[in-house]
C-alpha cells in the first residue's frame, strides 16, 4: 500500500492505493503500476499537473525499553520506508484498465490455494472496470530511510530482535537481521518460533474466569480484600464436583508462628496416613482453601493420603516472612500433633501451586537450615515463582491475561511479598538465589506457556547441580494456574496424576511409581 501524494502546498491531496513495482533488469525501480477511482478529484488534479511523490511505508513497530535487560534504554520505533518522485501517466482505456487490474490480481493472488481471477465475476467486473482509471508512474528519483537498530549495541540489538520473534513482527525482524550481517553472532539470536497456542480444555477455564471477573470488576479500582471477594466468586463453580472426601474438617493449630487456619482432607479416617501440605497459590494476595479446595480433593482420592491445606496470611496486609512463619510452623505442628489426628507427623511431604510452590521451596530450605533437614521428605513445586527477576524474554514470551499471570501481576505480588525488603534476593523468599543442597527430592510441574516457565527450567538445573533428587515435566499448551482447570482439562488431571505418583513414590516407597519426566 503506498501514498499517492500531488499537488503544490496548501492544495495538497493524497490517496492510499496498492501498486504494483516494475524494475529493470538489474532490480532497479522503474515503474509503479496502479489505478485510481474514476471520481477521485486527485485524478482531474494529475491530469493537469503529472509530478507525484509516492510514499511506502515498510514494516515497522514499537521498541520497547521493557524488552530490554538495560532498562535505562528509552524506547523508539524502528522502520523501513521509502518515496519515489514520480511523474504520473493516466491510462484510460479499457485495454489499460484490463491490463493493470488483471495484473495486480494475478500478483496478489499469486501462490493461495485456490487463487481467484477477475474472470469469476462475470457481469461484476464490467460494473467495476468502468469506474476506474489506470496510471503508469515513471520514478524519477528514490529516497529511503530506515531505521533498523544499527545504532544500537549488540546486546539491546539481541533483546530487540527476541522480542520481535516472539511478538510476531517477523517482517520487522527480518529486515533487522538483513542489514546486521557485519555485526556478532550474539546480536543476532535464531529467530524463535511464535507461543504454543493454549491447551482448548483449559482455554475454556480461562475464558470463563477472565470473562466473569471483568463482569464482576465492571472496570472498577479494587482493594484487595474486593479482589479476593471476586477470586472467590469466579473459582466458586470450578470447585464444585469432584471426589467426595470421607472426612474433611477445619481447624486452628495453634503453632509458635500464632494460630493457623487448616483444612484437613483424610480419605480413611482412623488410619495413620502419610500427610501432604498443601499452599495454595496466588501471589501470596489472594485465593485460599476454598479456591483450591476441588485441587486438594483430588490429591486427597487418588493419593489415598491426607492433604492439609494451609490458610496462610495474605499480603500486603502482612509480608515476609509472615506467611513462610506459618508454613514452618505447621510442618512443627504437624510433626508433633499429627498422630491425633490420624496423620502420620513422620511422613510429610509439602507442596503447592504458584506461590504455595514458593512457600514450599522457602520452608524446606528454612527446615534445613534450622537442622530438621529430615521432617519434610518431599516437595511438589507447581509452576512455584522462584525470583522477582524474570527475564525479558520471558515477559515477552508468555506474560498476558490469557496466559493467567501478566508480567505487572509478577511485579504487584513481588512488591506485596516482599516490599519492605531492601535485599529482593532474600534465599528463603527469592528461592532461586539459595544453595539448594540437602533438600528433599523435588518435582517440579512446568507450565510450557507461563512467564515462570523460565524460572522453573533455571531451577530444575541448580538442584541437579546440588544433588537434590528432581523431576521436572513440561506440560503443553498449559498456561500458569492450569492446575485449577482439573475439572475438565486432560492435561491438568495428567499433572495432577504425576503429581500423587511421585508423592507415593517418596511417601509410600512404592518401587512402581514413576513419573515420565518430558
Amino acid at each position: 500500500m503506498a501514498w499517492i501524494v500531488s499537488g503544490v502546498p496548501g492544495a495538497q491531496q493524497a490517496t492510499p492505493l496498492p501498486v504494483q513495482l516494475v524494475c529493470d533488469a538489474e532490480g532497479t525501480p522503474r515503474t509503479l503500476l496502479g489505478h485510481f477511482a474514476r471520481n477521485n478529484p486527485q485524478v482531474k488534479a494529475l491530469a493537469a499537473s503529472s509530478r507525484a511523490t509516492v510514499l511506502l511505508v515498510g514494516p515497522h513497530g514499537y521498541i520497547s525499553p521493557s524488552w530490554m535487560h538495560d532498562r535505562t534504554w528509552g524506547p523508539t520505533w524502528n522502520y523501513a520506508s521509502v518515496m519515489f518522485d514520480v511523474e504520473i501517466q493516466l491510462c484510460d482505456t479499457r485495454a489499460d484498465a484490463d491490463r493493470l487490474l488483471v495484473g495486480l490480481v494475478t500478483q496478489m493472488e499469486a501462490n493461495r490455494p485456490a487463487a481467484w481471477s477477475a474472470e469469476e465475476m462475470g457481469a461484476r467486473y464490467e460494473k467495476l472496470v468502468t469506474g476506474i482509471v489506470g496510471f503508469e508512474a515513471r520514478i524519477l528519483a528514490t529516497r529511503s530511510c530506515f531505521k533498523l537498530g544499527q545504532d544500537e549495541r549488540d546486546e539491546v540489538f539481541a533483546d530487540i530482535l527476541r522480542a520481535l520473534d516472539i511478538k510476531d513482527q517477523a517482517p520487522l525482524a527480518k529486515w533487522m537481521r538483513r542489514f546486521a550481517e557485519s555485526r556478532s553472532p550474539q546480536a543476532l539470536p535464531a529467530s524463535q518460533p511464535p507461543p504454543r497456542a493454549l491447551d482448548p480444555e483449559i482455554k475454556r477455564f480461562i475464558d470463563d474466569v477472565i470473562a466473569k471477573g471483568r463482569e464482576l470488576t465492571a472496570g472498577r479500582d479494587l482493594s484487595w480484600p474486593e479482589r479476593r471477594e471476586i477470586c472467590e466468586l469466579t473459582r466458586a463453580p470450578w470447585t464444585r464436583g469432584g471426589p467426595v472426601i470421607a472426612a474433611t474438617r477445619n481447624v486452628v493449630a495453634q503453632t509458635s508462628a500464632g494460630p493457623v487456619r487448616l483444612r484437613i482432607y483424610d480419605p480413611a479416617p482412623g488410619h495413620s496416613k502419610p500427610t501432604f501440605v498443601f499452599m495454595h497459590g496466588g501471589g501470596w494476595s489472594l485465593f485460599s482453601v476454598d479456591t483450591h479446595d476441588r485441587v486438594m480433593r483430588e490429591f486427597a482420592h487418588r493419593g489415598g493420603m491426607a492433604v492439609v491445606g494451609v490458610d496462610y496470611d495474605l499480603s500486603p496486609e502482612v509480608r515476609y516472612p509472615t506467611a513462610l512463619n506459618q508454613v514452618v510452623a505447621v510442618v512443627h505442628w504437624l510433626h508433633e500433633q499429627g498422630r491425633t489426628l490420624g496423620l502420620d507427623g513422620d511422613r510429610i511431604a509439602i507442596g503447592g501451586d504458584s506461590a504455595g510452590g514458593n512457600l514450599s521451596m522457602g520452608a524446606a530450605l528454612r527446615l534445613r537450615d534450622a537442622g530438621h533437614p529430615n521432617l519434610v521428605k518431599a516437595i511438589l513445586s507447581i509452576y512455584g515463582g522462584s525470583t522477582p527477576d524474570c527475564s525479558p524474554a520471558s515477559r515477552q514470551r508468555y506474560g498476558t491475561e490469557q496466559d493467567m499471570l501478566t508480567a505487572n501481576e509478577v511485579d504487584t505480588f513481588w512488591d506485596n511479598y516482599i516490599g519492605h525488603l531492601n535485599d529482593r534476593r532474600d534465599p528463603y523468599a527469592a528461592t532461586a538465589y539459595a544453595p539448594l543442597h540437602g533438600l528433599p527430592p523435588v518435582f517440579l510441574v512446568i507450565a510450557e506457556c507461563d512467564i515462570l516457565a523460565e524460572q522453573n527450567l533455571h531451577m530444575a538445573g541448580r538442584l541437579l547441580e546440588a544433588g537434590v533428587q528432581v523431576q521436572a515435566k513440561v506440560y503443553p499448551g498449559a498456561p500458569h494456574s492450569f492446575i485449577e482447570a482439573v475439572a475438565v482439562s486432560r492435561v491438568a488431571n495428567e499433572a495432577v496424576d504425576d503429581g500423587v505418583a511421585f508423592l507415593r513414590s517418596v511417601l509410600l516407597r512404592e518401587r512402581g511409581a514413576r513419573v515420565h519426566v518430558a
